[in-house]
């Protein structure tokens, strides 16, 4: 019993740690060093390979068959060895729909760990001439094992994401709808979102606002620049449960190289714990990109 408490004691401060509220599945804090990097204000933006975990409704616009995964040892200190949480993504989108399959895994010693297997559907509509909203739905599996004692259940989250002109977006998405598991329901999380870009594209602002059982579980902004074609910094902050004496940073940065992109993020954060995030996707581009024809002379 002592171990079924302490693995519970170590997940709740992870849950706690990452979403400022109560949610009780570990991946509902969403993963990815760039959505972090921005602190977690990506509802409006999930542009990326870890987007499904924040608004599924994004897949509709990442361009290409796509592949990525994330990795961090949350909370990593002296005495104890952190909380790993690794995830892994492919995808594609074609004429305005997106889909996605997806693979995220938590752990804590022995004691603890948890697995997600989640599929992705997004598509595109046309509301008018300058107009359009995109619609995501995930469907996932949970399996999740404390002191040798293995629970699994079903879920899903649906999304929306409305830009607004060339230069604004607004994204809603609620995640775990309907969902228990040991018999336990899952308290949903619902997120709000808004995102605005400036200085052609260079400058990204972006907010949240997280919502658990009726409450405010956490509040979010987010930045990024572009420095250099190549090079983005960005910085966010944490206000969990709408207190601002509880509100923590994180700082970020992301490295272009044509295809690649690699992104980490500094999670800085005095309790449980500080902690690191490592991103990378690719993006198959080329092999979607329209065969150019040879122009010869006579």
């Amino acid at each position: 019993m002592k171990r079924i408490i302490l693995a519970a004691a170590v997940m709740g401060l992870f849950a706690l740690a990452v979403l400022g509220g109560e949610g009780t599945i570990v991946f509902q804090g969403g993963h990815g060093a760039k959505a972090l990097g921005m602190g977690g204000a990506f509802t409006a933006i999930a542009d990326d390979a870890t987007g499904a975990l924040w608004n599924p409704a994004g897949l509709a616009h990442i361009q290409g068959l796509w592949v990525g995964g994330a990795t961090t040892s949350l909370f990593a200190s002296e005495g104890f060895e952190g909380v790993g949480y690794q995830f892994a993504s492919l995808g594609t989108s074609f004429q305005g729909y997106g889909v996605g399959l997806a693979w995220a895994s938590a752990t804590a010693g022995e004691l603890y760990s948890a697995s997600m297997f989640l599929g992705t559907v997004a598509a595109s509509f046309s509301l008018g001439e300058e107009m359009a909203i995109d619609v995501g739905i995930n469907a996932k599996y949970y399996m999740e094992t404390i002191a040798e004692s293995t629970e699994s259940a079903f879920g899903f989250d649906i999304g929306l994401l409305m830009p607004i002109g060339d230069t604004f977006a607004i994204g809603v998405a609620a995640l775990d709808l309907a969902t228990q598991i040991g018999g336990d329901t899952i308290a949903p999380v619902y997120r709000f979102g808004a995102a605005g870009s400036f200085l052609d594209g260079a400058v990204k602002l972006a907010a949240d606002a997280e919502m658990v059982d009726g409450g405010f579980s956490a509040l979010k902004f987010g930045l990024s620049a572009q420095l250099i074609e190549m090079l983005q910094l960005r910085a966010g902050a944490v206000v969990p449960e709408a207190d601002f004496s509880k509100a923590y940073f994180s700082l970020g940065a992301g490295l272009s190289i044509a295809d690649l992109e690699i992104d980490a993020a500094y999670i800085l954060q005095d309790e449980p714990g500080e902690s690191l995030v490592l991103s990378a996707s690719y993006n198959f581009k080329e092999l979607f990109a329209p065969k150019k024809e040879e122009v010869g002379t006579e």
